[in-house]
């Protein structure tokens, strides 16, 4: 870390994670989506791999022994110098807003040990939070990542990009149109307003429902009746067979049938062992 402070980083306030802090003309030139603002962000100091290196690993068979020894990875950008990031493809998550796509992304970036990125508007609040909460790849789509978090077509993200195969995490409607109401009220990600208020504002928490339903409605429409190839996550099961569901969308995102035996089995193992992070 005092060799990383010495070439320019400097140790976050709060989340005490080392930031990497790089000029204008370096960040614009690391392969990025023209006009991404997210480029000129300052963020946390992390090793590279190649995409095929990082698969390689991840589908490696293990012994007992071994999985004694192993722990969760550590945290990793892809990296964008490779020939092979050319043909990388990139998986486009999918959801309503809150719908579970922070959580679910943590369980990803704790079994792959790859940051996950978002083509969100990073110089927004709520953004930024997510990025010193500890998700690295915020506001990023280039090919440093491999997932990218979307709420399109609810709303558009700041930067285009081209994606090849997605997955779509869906949640009940009746918890995640009232948890965007609670998100919107208080102006926070973990915030909530209290059963007064629901009577207080009950106009406008019905207008609110009654717009939601339709938009909800619509996204999943969208998703369902594309071209694109989907994988079909429930929030639901992520909460309660976390084992089972992150097994399962493991073997879409490395299109392998069985990860049984492998080190990527052992991560999902080590990080549902836990609550969800």
């Amino acid at each position: 870390m005092k060799a990383q402070i010495k070439k320019g980083a400097y140790v976050h306030e709060e989340t005490q994670a080392v930031m990497i802090k790089k000029p204008k003309s370096e960040k614009l030139n690391s392969t990025g989506r023209v006009g991404n603002i997210a480029l000129e962000v300052d963020r946390p100091v992390l090793p590279v791999k190649t995409f095929t290196d990082m698969k390689t690993d991840l589908l490696t068979q293990i012994t007992d022994e071994d999985r004694e020894k192993l722990s969760n990875p550590e945290f990793f950008f892809l990296d964008i110098n490779q020939q092979q990031a050319i043909d990388q493809d990139t998986v486009i998550m999918a959801s309503y807003p809150r719908s579970g796509n922070t959580n679910l992304r943590a369980y990803m970036e704790k079994v792959m040990g790859l940051t996950t990125g978002s083509d969100c508007d990073i110089t927004k609040k709520l953004n930024r939070d997510l990025m010193t909460m500890g998700l690295a790849g915020e506001g990023l789509c280039d090919k440093r990542t491999w997932v990218v978090k979307v709420h399109f077509p609810e709303r558009w993200g700041k930067v285009k990009f081209w994606g090849e195969r997605a997955i779509l995490l869906v949640r009940n409607p009746l918890d995640c149109i009232t948890s965007l109401f609670n998100m919107v009220c208080t102006g926070t990600h973990n915030l909530s307003i209290s059963e007064d208020d629901y009577v207080k504002y009950v106009e406008h928490w019905d207008q609110f429902v009654r717009q939601e339903i339709g938009v909800w409605k619509e996204f999943h429409e969208f998703w369902l009746q594309g071209q694109t190839t989907c994988h079909i996550i429930r929030y639901e099961d992520v909460q309660k067979i976390p084992k089972e569901s992150l097994s399962s969308l493991m073997e879409f995102m490395l299109n392998e049938e069985n990860i049984k035996g492998t080190k990527i089995e052992h991560y999902i193992n080590l990080a549902t062992q836990t609550s969800s992070p």
